[in-house]
C-alpha cells in the first residue's frame, strides 16, 4: 500500500454539491452513499432522535408516487441502508454497476424530496420504539450516552442519544419537515461513488430540482467555527460498584478530533491493546484478559474521532466478580506503555493491523463510499487510506506513549449488567 495519490476526484453537480468519484477495477458492483452532515448531536431541542427518524423515512416512504428508495435498490439485486452518526446521515448501496446512475438519482431524490407523512412518521415511530425495546445490536450503544456524558462533559456529543424519537403524534410533522429544508440550505452534503461510472450518466439520471435542492458548496462543521475542546472530565470517579453476575465495561477516555494529527497514536494504541473485530494474540492485552484465569470473556479497544472532539474506548465483558481485576489490567498496562512504550515488533504489527483494515474498507464499494462521503461531509477533506496508511507508518514509540499517557489519565469506566455477556460474539467494527 504505496501509492500516496488519492483514487477519490471531486467534481460537482449542478448548482454545486462534491461528487466524490473513486474509480476501481471491479466494473460488476458499485458503492454509493449520500452523506448529510447532520447527526444524532444535532437533534433539536425537544426532537431527541430526530435526525434518525428522517433517515429511516427517507429509506421508507414512496417515492415520486412509486416504490420506496429501499424496495427499488433491493428490485436491482442490491443493498441499502440509512446510516446516523453523531455527525452525519448516510444513504448507502451497492448496486450491480449498470444500475448506478438511476441509483444514484433515487437516492438524491429521496433525500431531497421525501414525501412525508403522518402515516409514514407513526409506522416508523413505532418500529423504532420497538426496536429501541428489544435493546441494541452492539452492547457498546448500550453503554455509550453515560460514558460519552463523562468523558466529554458539556459537550453535545456527551448529550445522550435516542433511536425512538421524543416527538409523537400530528404534531411531529411539521417541525420534522421544517428541520428537513432548513438541513437542505444549511448543511454540507456529499455524494460518493465508488466503480467505474461514467459521470456523465450519474448527471443524466439526477433531477434538476433534486440537484438544486442539493446544491451549493455549504461550509463543513469544522470549518463553521473555531474547534471547541470539550472541557476536561472531572476527577475520575471511582470504579462502579461490580455485580454479582456477567457484565460489559466500556472505559476510556478522551481523544484527539479528526483533524488533529495526534489522533493516529491514538489509533495504534487501540490496536496495540485489542482492535476489533476480535482481538488477537497479538493484542497485548491477549494473555491478561483472555486466558484461562483472566478476567475478561471477549474484549475490543478503538478510536472515535468528532470534528472537533474524539474518544478512546475498550468493550470487554466480564463477569462481575472479575469486573474490578478487569480495570485494573487495562489501567497497568496503559501505564505500562505511558512509562516504556511499545516495543518496535508491537508497534509494527499494530501498523500492519490498521493498514489492513484500511485495504479492507478500501476494497469494499460499499463501505468505501460512505467513509468518503461522510468525511468529506464532516472534515472537508476527501479521504485517502494511502495517505493515512503513511501517517500511521510515522507514528513513534514515543508518540504512543503519550497517547496512553492521556488516556490512563483521563479513564472512567461504565458497566452494564448483561447475562448476554457470557456468550461468544464477534461485533462489528465501529
Amino acid at each position: 500500500m504505496t501509492d500516496q495519490t488519492s483514487t477519490t476526484r471531486v467534481a460537482h453537480l449542478d448548482g454545486g454539491m462534491p461528487l466524490l468519484l473513486t474509480r476501481t477495477a471491479d466494473r460488476r458492483t458499485v458503492g454509493l452513499a449520500l452523506s448529510l452532515g447532520l447527526g444524532s448531536r444535532d437533534d433539536p431541542a425537544g426532537l431527541d432522535g430526530a435526525v434518525h427518524l428522517l433517515g429511516r423515512l427517507v429509506m421508507s416512504v414512496p417515492l415520486q408516487g412509486g416504490p420506496s428508495l429501499g424496495e427499488r435498490v433491493q428490485r436491482l439485486g442490491g443493498t441499502s441502508n440509512a446510516v446516523t452518526g453523531p455527525e452525519s446521515l448516510t444513504l448507502h448501496a451497492r448496486v450491480p454497476g449498470d444500475d448506478a446512475p438511476a441509483a444514484a438519482g433515487w437516492m438524491l431524490d429521496a433525500l431531497t424530496q421525501p414525501a412525508l407523512s403522518n402515516e409514514a412518521l407513526d409506522r416508523e415511530r413505532r418500529l423504532g420504539a420497538r426496536e429501541s425495546a428489544a435493546g441494541p445490536v452492539d452492547r457498546a450503544d448500550a453503554l455509550q450516552p453515560a460514558f460519552l456524558h463523562t468523558v466529554l462533559p458539556g459537550h453535545p456529543l456527551g448529550r445522550a442519544a435516542s433511536a425512538a424519537p421524543g416527538i409523537a403524534g400530528r404534531d411531529a410533522l411539521e417541525p420534522l419537515s421544517q428541520m428537513h429544508q432548513r438541513v437542505l440550505a444549511t448543511v454540507p452534503m456529499a455524494l460518493a461513488c465508488v466503480g467505474n461510472v461514467p459521470e456523465a450518466e450519474l448527471r443524466n439520471r439526477m433531477s434538476p430540482l433534486a440537484m438544486a435542492r442539493a446544491g451549493g458548496v455549504r461550509p463543513c462543521r469544522s470549518s463553521q467555527a473555531p474547534v471547541s475542546r470539550p472541557a476536561p472530565p472531572d476527577p475520575a470517579p471511582p470504579d462502579p460498584v461490580w455485580p454479582d453476575v456477567p457484565c460489559w465495561l466500556l472505559a476510556g477516555a478522551p481523544a484527539p478530533a479528526a483533524t488533529d494529527p495526534r489522533r493516529d497514536a491514538f489509533a495504534l494504541l487501540g490496536h496495540l491493546l485489542g482492535h476489533p473485530p476480535s482481538a488477537g494474540p497479538a493484542s497485548l492485552t491477549y494473555r491478561r484478559l483472555r486466558n484461562g484465569s483472566g478476567p475478561a470473556h471477549a474484549f475490543r479497544a478503538w478510536t472515535r474521532t468528532y470534528s472537533d472532539a474524539g474518544v478512546w474506548c475498550l468493550l470487554a465483558a466480564a463477569d462481575g466478580a472479575d469486573g474490578g481485576a478487569l480495570a485494573r489490567t487495562l489501567r497497568g498496562e496503559l501505564t505500562r506503555l505511558a512509562r516504556r512504550g511499545p516495543a518496535r515488533n508491537d508497534l509494527a504489527a499494530a501498523v500492519r493491523q490498521a493498514r489492513t483494515q484500511l485495504l479492507r474498507t478500501a476494497a469494499d464499494a460499499m463501505k468505501c463510499a460512505t467513509v468518503t462521503a461522510s468525511r468529506y461531509c464532516v472534515t472537508g477533506a476527501v479521504w485517502n487510506p494511502y495517505a493515512e496508511a503513511a501517517r500511521l507508518a510515522r507514528v513513534t514509540a514515543a508518540d504512543v506513549a503519550t497517547a496512553a499517557a492521556a488516556v490512563a489519565d483521563g479513564l472512567v469506566v461504565a458497566v452494564r449488567t448483561d447475562e448476554g455477556a457470557r456468550d461468544a460474539w464477534a461485533p462489528p467494527e465501529p
